[in-house]
């Protein structure tokens, strides 16, 4: 399988889903700037539950034995949050256009203003729940003893 067994393994310390009035909420963390942007992605279309066929639900997390659909995306941002916000509010664009979900990126360039990066997923058949769009309500990377974290919230 694609997954890596040890992003698995501490899947608790990459992402949580959050109590939230109305919308969906999440937490990332990441050892890094660019693995928070990679774990965002991957948070945010885990805990929508995408439902794929020859994929697998394993411990509430689409398990798939390979990603075939790929999509090179470039952004540019005034600042790291700005660059978070619109990089997953493309990669949800791509979602919808091709009916996909993307559940690991390689990153090729990244800056805290600017990352190009390739999306990797599959073809989809739904969701349980959609996202309308990625909001800018209360974002605030942070980097606490060499953890970085960031809440999103999702209109749903």
């Amino acid at each position: 399988m694609f997954w890596d067994p040890d992003w698995l393994r501490d899947v608790d310390n990459k992402f949580s889903v959050l109590v939230h009035t109305a919308d969906l909420k999440i937490r990332v963390t990441g050892s890094s700037l660019e693995e928070l942007f990679k774990n965002a992605l991957i948070a945010m279309f885990q805990s929508i539950k995408p439902e794929a066929p020859g994929c697998k639900n394993q411990n509430g997390l689409l398990m798939c034995p390979e990603l075939p659909q790929k999509h090179l995306v470039e952004v540019q941002s005034s600042d790291k949050e700005s660059l978070l916000i619109d990089f997953l509010s493309e990669a949800l664009y791509l979602s919808d256009v091709h009916g996909e979900a993307y559940l690991d990126a390689q990153i090729h360039t990244f800056a805290q203003t600017e990352i190009m990066a390739t999306l990797r997923g599959v073809k989809v058949t739904g969701f349980t729940t959609e996202i309308k769009a990625v909001t800018y309500h209360d974002v605030h990377i942070v980097n606490q003893n060499d953890v970085w974290s960031v809440d999103i919230v999702f209109d749903i």
